[in-house]
């Protein structure tokens, strides 16, 4: 089962980038060190060799013990006041540096250790013939030295070692090293702030996102600006917009059923109501008659409005959920004409069909409401004895479906408020609510159709579905 806990995209990315973002820091920085350290260690190594040859070169002006030793005596005279002057390790004095005393010196002449920097310190040559660099533990510490002779043959008998204290000598190396990369230290934390600044930064549309959802509730749908648009944010602006209209198409859908149910049904209640009373007060039995049989037409008319308010509330919800499919039309009119003709026969009318074969995209059960509205229409009002033709064209760039009678023409006032929803074109006749001809037009406009009521030709009234193909 997967975790449901929400989680903040921005806490995560802001620890993801800081980790690593550290991580490849902390590698240049061991990569950093170690190059450091690697030069620092061969200049200390150049500065051995270096060292020593100037060591020889000097040792080598006095073949005489006796000027060896005077060299030893006014040496160990420099660092005894080095040693004397110097407050701290690292204060250099006018005869040196402190450091000097972890630098050794050794002159060697036919294998005999002549002189030594450090009188205490244990020969550090293993043998006359050993030359260069190498790595030795003498006296419980180890060395690291540097082992010259002359390259004449004739004074091959001298050489002198030069040695420095390994730990000591990685202290400061390390010390140096380290001292390249405190900037790079520093950099870190301010990356890491630079970062978090950027991130919030960034995030700030999301921010303002989530303020302007917070702020929409089912009476303020408004549409959703965000100040600082972002390429990656606008798809989901867009969305949530659409979605916004058609929740607010919804609710506006809501309020008019729930507007239409109650004022239609008010009227309707409250005559039968009175029709009851009457009947239930009379004496006069025909009067009784009377009164139960209004109860009879009214219950008729409350029965045809519910059947409209219930198709308008399907034509409403269907709006965003219809089921689109080829529809036939041909057989679509046959089967209503075929359930319409006993309507039809009480009024002594007759039906028609002239049709092509055709097939238009759409929901067949609000086609059929939409025509089932339409023929019905016309049985009802045409008036008794009419005519009813209904023709189906299959043009080049359109279907068209025409619903004909010959009843009496329509009044100008009607022909422009015929499609408005509880408008009653003819109050004295039918017991409907007004919302048929609403009805269709909703079914029109969700097949992106074309309604129309044509104006009247050869004594006939007209309406008009197109749909384009």
């Amino acid at each position: 089962m997967k975790n449901s806990t929400p989680y903040s995209i921005k806490r995560r990315l802001t620890l993801s980038v800081g980790i690593l973002v550290s991580v490849l820091l902390i590698i240049s920085l061991y990569f950093s060190f170690n190059s450091a350290k690697r030069e620092v260690e061969e200049v200390y190594d150049a500065r051995l060799g270096q060292s020593a040859k100037l060591m020889l070169l000097a040792m080598s002006l006095s073949n005489a013990e006796k000027g060896v030793l005077n060299q030893r005596n006014d040496f160990d005279l420099w660092m005894q006041r080095i040693e004397q002057l110097a407050e701290h390790d690292s204060q250099p004095t006018p005869f040196g540096h402190p450091y000097e005393q972890f630098l050794v010196f050794q002159f060697y002449r036919d294998g005999k250790l002549l002189w030594s920097s450090a009188s205490e310190l244990s020969a550090l040559s293993q043998s006359a013939t050993t030359k260069g660099f190498a790595d030795t533990f003498v006296s419980g510490e180890q060395w690291r030295t540097f082992q010259l002779s002359f390259p004449d043959d004739k004074r091959q008998g001298e050489y002198i070692v030069a040695g420095e204290n390994q730990s000591i000598r990685e202290e400061i190396i390390n010390e140096i090293a380290l001292s390249t990369l405190v900037e790079q230290l520093f950099l870190l934390p301010t990356l890491l702030v630079v970062l978090l600044w950027l991130i919030r930064k960034y995030f700030k549309p999301i921010d303002q996102l989530r303020i302007a959802m917070a702020q929409r509730s089912a009476h303020c749908l408004d549409r959703i600006h965000v100040a600082d648009q972002s390429i990656e944010l606008q798809p989901l602006v867009d969305a949530i917009n659409t979605l916004l209209v058609q929740l607010e198409l919804a609710w506006q859908k809501e309020k008019r059923f729930t507007r239409a149910a109650a004022h239609e049904l008010k009227t309707p209640l409250t005559i039968l109501r009175l029709n009851v009373e009457n009947a239930m007060q009379t004496e006069d039995p025909k009067q009784r008659e009377r009164d139960l049989q209004n109860l009879l037409l009214g219950i008729d008319r409350t029965d045809r409005l519910i059947h409209q308010l219930l198709t308008l509330a399907k034509v409403d919800g269907s709006s965003s959920h219809s089921q689109i499919t080829t529809v036939r039309l041909k057989p679509l009119l046959q089967q209503i004409i075929a359930d319409l003709v006993p309507l039809a026969l009480t009024q002594h009318q007759e039906i028609s069909l002239k049709a092509d074969t055709a097939e238009v995209l759409g929901d067949p059960a609000l086609l059929e409401v939409l025509f089932r509205n339409l023929v019905d229409n016309a049985i009802r009002y045409s008036g008794h004895g009419s005519k009813i033709q209904l023709q189906l064209k299959n043009l080049p760039q359109q279907v068209e479906v025409l619903i004909c009678d010959n009843g009496e023409a329509i009044p100008d006032t009607t022909r422009e408020r015929i499609f408005e929803a509880f408008y009653r074109g003819h109050s004295d006749q039918g017991n409907g609510a007004g919302l048929g001809m609403s009805i269709c037009k909703d079914i029109v406009a969700i097949h992106s159709a074309e309604l129309m009521l044509l104006p009247r030709a050869n004594h006939k009234n007209t309406f008009q579905v197109s749909f384009a193909k």
